[in-house]
């Protein structure tokens, strides 16, 4: 599943480091992919993963998540240790066997506006 690419001005909430794009089958097999936002939070400084984002602002490197949170990514995406551990977390919470990256999709979208 793609977000939709809209302007965000809200102020985000939460920062992310070392972070990756992945994509998971979180509302059944049939349903289309829900991106999540895996990284490392600076503030509290410790492993997240986002709730689907619905909404991406290459411009301002903002998400709005299905809950209403507002990411922002960090200037250099990667993999974290913590944030990894926290991912393989959540996806046993959730049941989630199946995952795609979409980190290098969404690095070519913000080299475009950058």
């Amino acid at each position: 599943m793609a977000w939709r690419i809209e302007r965000i001005e809200q102020e985000p909430t939460k920062t992310l480091d070392a972070w990756m794009v992945l994509e998971v089958p979180l509302d059944g097999p049939e349903q289309p992919w829900t991106r999540h936002l895996v990284g490392f939070r600076l503030e509290g400084t410790k492993g997240q993963v986002s709730a689907p984002v619905e909404v991406f602002d290459p411009a301002t490197r903002r998400a709005v998540t299905r809950s209403g949170t507002v990411y922002e990514l960090g200037e250099r995406p990667g993999v974290n240790a913590d944030a990894f551990a926290v991912w393989g977390q959540w996806k046993h919470r959730f049941g989630i066997r199946e995952e795609r990256d979409v980190t290098m999709l969404v690095e070519a979208l913000l080299a475009v506006v950058h």
